[in-house]
């Protein structure tokens, strides 16, 4: 019985993996609710190469691809906190990438906001920003520099940090950015994985 159960979770595994590969071989990433999420607030920062202050200066423009809707506004830079590819400098407008979905809720004009960011790279559009972590990367900022998350937890509050703006730069030098390694498998690993998995499929029968 075991073996059998091992037998058809190795399907499973394999159909899920071979499914997503052809997601993946297709450039399909309209959808930007697939992203990361985050435990701690120092994960968030060591997985964000762009750290920003700005000022919301556009309503969000709605454009469809795929039949999927998506979003584009306007950000000004106040302040740049973290840039790892220093292309980015104060008074500099950015265009921000978002779906308005639950994860990933509008940013509105006229709001200072904290983001963190990374480039987008898809077929969606060229030349734009997203939220890592969505709605985990997206504060609101008062005058007071008190950070309030758009999301129902506030990482910072999780994670015993001070959600205070002030305390951002002690933070972003504690956690520099680290790249996420991604192995990409080739299509001889992923025929090779297939064999040994309906191999061991073979073996439990």
């Amino acid at each position: 019985m075991r073996k059998w159960m091992i037998g058809i979770l190795s399907v499973a595994v394999v159909a899920g993996y071979v499914m997503f590969s052809e997601i993946l071989k297709e450039g399909n990433t309209s959808d930007l609710a697939v992203t990361e999420s985050f435990r701690h607030i120092d994960d968030l920062a060591t997985r964000s190469p762009v750290v920003i202050v700005g000022k919301v200066s556009s309503h969000p423009r709605s454009f469809e691809y795929h039949s999927v809707t998506f979003f584009e506004s306007d950000i000004h830079v106040q302040r740049v906190y973290r840039d790892v590819s220093h292309e980015l400098k104060q008074t500099d407008t950015i265009p921000l990438l978002q779906n308005d979905m639950e994860e990933d809720p509008l940013v509105r004009r006229g709001e200072n906001v904290l983001l963190y960011l990374q480039k987008y790279e898809g077929p969606v559009i060229e030349h734009a920003y997203r939220i890592v972590g969505l709605q985990q990367g997206h504060f609101k900022v008062n005058r007071a520099g008190t950070l309030t998350s758009v999301g129902e937890s506030n990482l910072y509050q999780e994670s015993g940090r001070s959600a205070d703006l002030s305390k951002l730069e002690a933070l972003l030098k504690d956690n520099p950015y680290m790249a996420e390694q991604n192995d990409v498998m080739t299509d001889e690993d992923i025929e090779a994985f297939n064999e040994t998995q309906e191999r061991l499929l073979e073996e439990s029968q």
